[in-house]
């Protein structure tokens, strides 16, 4: 779950061996297969065909992608972002477009942050399982992460279409999920940030009891993507000079879509900068300030210089690391909104005073447009300095699963 990295600098008012056919082997995959009493392990050796066939997949937490010319690195997620409290999957017909399966958790799971994947055994249609391999229709898989009412105004269940799924959309309308009317500072509480993943036109191999994806002789794998990105605001001053007070933070306006489709497209995560909104939704003309209350108590450093991006040769990864050091010492305060993606040249401006003078304002401008698609990560860190406030803006892109040497079994 990582970012990748752009800066700008603005001053003043102007910045992731063979299938095993022992009993085995399917007894060390229970370790870390989802249970339930729709979900147990079948025995391969088993021929009893009243039993149910399982499909078994990979599903991955946000990970590291392939880096683009357009980005200088990536860097690790912070707290519970990885964090997945509801899972829910879809297996379709690629050609029918069939509903062949359906599986649903909402039972917290140890995905993204234990663990960068969850094997999940899934009942699939009795006819398509007896179906020859060599006939056996291809299948699109849509899995949902953390997609609640609560926090997408989406609901989801095992009755959808395809193409009900394809045109789900996180929106604002009498409610504003992720938008800038009521901003989210922190992720959900007991429900995490949305994450989404589809694999399409994917072939299925093996034979009833057990099927798996598959992927040129090996097991496919689903990749979860967060559906919204991070704006961070960080603010210091220098030790013993005048206070600093943040009165505002806006967006311009028609920065954000007023919609932007749950899943993604076919192409993405190759391309980081493809977002998937619904463009004749529009974009939210509002600009209302982003802060519930005014920034009083600004943290005090001795050079606040050092935060800046570009101040030295520091990877993506140390500056990321450096700014969250340094917020949670106390040298920086902080202020994170999570928001739906963007393919906008996201701007804005803010508010502030220094000591009692007037009140003044600087704007910030992000380097270039589809920045923000979704699961990417800007920070504006603004210090006092000659008594003005002076911006710099660094794009960290996208969030990444920490890396960690795993067994792997293509069984």
């Amino acid at each position: 779950m990582m970012y990748s990295k752009r800066h700008i600098t603005v001053r003043g008012h102007n910045n992731w061996m063979g299938w095993l056919l022992t009993p085995l082997l399917l007894f060390c995959l229970a370790a870390c297969v989802s249970s339930g009493d729709d979900n147990d392990i079948v025995d391969p050796t088993n021929t009893d065909k009243t039993s149910s066939t399982k499909l078994y997949i990979y599903v991955y937490a946000p990970q590291e992608a392939q880096s683009t010319r357009a980005y200088e690195g990536d860097v690790d997620p912070i707290t519970n972002e990885s964090s997945v409290y509801s899972l829910q999957i879809w297996v379709f017909g690629n050609t029918s477009h069939n509903l062949l399966g359906y599986y649903a958790s909402t039972q917290p799971s140890s995905l993204g942050t234990l663990e960068p994947y969850e094997l999940i055994q899934m009942t699939i249609d009795d006819a398509y399982a007896e179906t020859e391999e060599a006939s056996r229709e291809h299948v699109d898989v849509y899995v949902a992460a953390n997609v609640e009412d609560t926090n997408c105004n989406v609901e989801l269940d095992g009755q959808m279409t395809q193409a009900q799924l394809e045109a789900a959309l996180i929106q604002k309308t009498t409610a504003d999920p992720f938008g800038v009317t009521a901003p989210i500072s922190q992720v959900p509480e007991n429900v995490g940030l949305p994450m989404s993943a589809v694999l399409r036109n994917q072939p299925v191999t093996g034979s009833a009891p057990v099927l798996r994806l598959d992927n040129e002789g090996e097991i496919a794998k689903v990749q979860l993507i967060r559906t919204i990105s991070k704006l961070r605001f960080a603010f210091s001053r220098q030790t013993g000079g005048e206070t600093l007070r943040v009165n505002s933070i806006k967006l311009n306006t028609e920065m954000l879509p007023m919609a932007e489709y749950l899943f993604m497209a076919p192409g993405y995560p190759y391309d980081r900068h493809t977002c998937h909104i619904k463009s004749d939704s529009g974009y939210d003309t509002t600009m209302p300030n982003m802060l519930s209350e005014v920034i009083t108590e600004i943290a005090e450093n001795e050079d606040p210089v050092i935060y800046a991006w570009g101040y030295d040769e520091a990877s993506p990864e140390v500056y990321e690391n450096r700014i969250e050091t340094a917020a949670n010492s106390g040298y920086l305060t902080q202020k994170y909104f999570y928001l739906r993606e963007s393919d906008k040249l996201i701007s804005g401006e803010i508010k502030y005073q220094v000591g009692n003078g007037d009140e003044q304002t600087v704007t910030f401008t992000m380097v270039d447009a589809g920045g923000f698609s979704r699961n990417h990560v800007w920070t504006v860190y603004s210090y006092l300095a000659e008594a003005k406030l002076k911006v710099i803006v660094a794009e960290v892109a996208p969030w990444r699963q920490t890396e960690k040497n795993y067994d792997f079994y293509n069984w």
